[in-house]
């Protein structure tokens, strides 16, 4: 991989030991991938949460941290592993919350937003259309490069950080024309799309696009940017979909002829029953939840607002709790404008800066979850210590509420 001549000082320490560190970690990344060369970005993506990351990885943010590191670009966080304004209430154990607190310090001191959300692009972190970024969050990739009209990978934890810091990202994978082309059509043509079916939707085109860059065509006028942003979180969950052209949404993907290039590739139709099958996939128990969750991706005050009107006069039935996950924004909003209390006068609770996927749920005493969220079925039932039930907002109401 060239490297030009200021990169090649920085791996030699003369900028210091953080961009070192953090030039040894992307020049060795990028002759692994196959990069040509490191490019600018406008902005980062990084993860900070202590469940996925572990001592070893507060130890090495840290080490960016303490050896002088500072992010070059601005820079936003994954959800925390804890709420970190309420996590005693939570239960979480002080040690654990210790930990936690260990990445948030590393990561203040190396200059990041106080953002820690999985919809960045809603808040606080706005690239434009045509920009190279280096974000961590899957859901986001997606986003970035159906919607937005953005271009990044999926960054790895270290890989991220190491970005950030230098502001540069190896010139490979979705960075490139060649890669974003795409290799199979999904063909819509189901009726009176439900928020949920958005969801399994995108699973599906997950599961089954493989290393495929698909396309989706079909898609209603109405659909909203919440929709597409579960929907692109499904499919993330269900396969390594980094990028789905959504004819009428992706910047230049009118068509499927503007898509795939032209080339004939597979089409695969999307049917009623192969929503259902997902769904029927995602179950593994008819048990009573203990926990239900919404918000992963966090919910935006728009959805927020959605879910305190499906509340409205509902309590929810003992031996359940509800938590619902949404930015420290979209959470200050929600609360001012009455949303909040709504949504908690039911007995759920609306928790900010974190979410359930990163959070210890079975150290917390939860057995059965239940959620309308493809992305944490998936992610929860792979880990194998907590059952899943997946079905609609609406539905999963009306069970867990009287």
């Amino acid at each position: 991989m060239f490297l030009d001549s200021n990169q090649e000082k920085l791996l030699r320490g003369e900028g210091g030991g953080a961009k070192q560190f953090a030039m040894e970690v992307v020049t060795k990344v990028g002759d692994a991938v196959g990069a040509d060369a490191l490019v600018p970005i406008k902005s980062a993506h990084v993860l900070a949460h202590y469940s996925s990351l572990h001592d070893a990885g507060v130890d090495v943010l840290e080490r960016f941290a303490e050896s002088g590191g500072k992010f070059a670009v601005p820079t936003s966080v994954d959800p925390a592993s804890i709420d970190l304004k309420n996590w005693k209430s939570f239960g979480i154990p002080e040690e654990y919350a210790r930990k936690q607190f260990r990445l948030c310090d590393a990561y203040a001191k190396l200059g990041g937003m106080g953002c820690w959300t999985c919809v960045q692009y809603q808040v606080c972190n706005f690239p434009k259309q045509g920009e190279t970024v280096a974000w961590a969050e899957s859901s986001a990739v997606v986003f970035a490069n159906s919607v937005l009209g953005c271009r990044s990978n999926k960054i790895t934890a270290g890989m991220d950080v190491s970005c950030a810091v230098l502001g540069v990202t190896p010139h490979f994978g979705m960075l490139l024309d060649e890669n974003r082309t795409a290799g199979v059509v999904f063909k819509l043509g189901l009726k009176s799309l439900s928020d949920f079916d958005y969801r399994s939707i995108g699973f599906f085109i997950g599961r089954k696009a493989g290393s495929r860059v698909p396309v989706l065509s079909g898609l209603p006028a109405s659909v909203t940017s919440d929709q597409v942003k579960h929907l692109g979180a499904g499919a993330a969950a269900a396969g390594p979909v980094t990028m789905i052209h959504l004819l009428g949404i992706t910047p230049g993907s009118a068509s499927v002829t503007d898509a795939t290039g032209g080339e004939s590739v597979e089409g695969i139709d999307i049917a009623r029953s192969d929503l259902a099958e997902v769904e029927e996939d995602l179950n593994q128990t008819s048990e009573t939840p203990d926990l239900v969750a919404f918000g992963v991706p966090h919910l935006s005050v728009n959805e927020l607002g959605e879910l305190a009107n499906q509340l409205e006069g509902r309590r929810l039935k003992e031996g359940v709790k509800m938590y619902v996950y949404t930015s420290s924004q979209a959470y200050d909003l929600a609360g001012r404008t009455g949303i909040t209390t709504a949504i908690e006068r039911t007995g759920a609770r609306v928790t900010h800066s974190t979410d359930a996927e990163i959070s210890p749920l079975k150290a917390l005493g939860f057995n059965v979850v239940m959620t309308n969220s493809a992305k944490l079925a998936e992610i929860v039932s792979s880990e194998g210590e907590i059952k899943i039930r997946y079905a609609s907002q609406k539905a999963i109401i009306e069970e867990v509420t009287s």
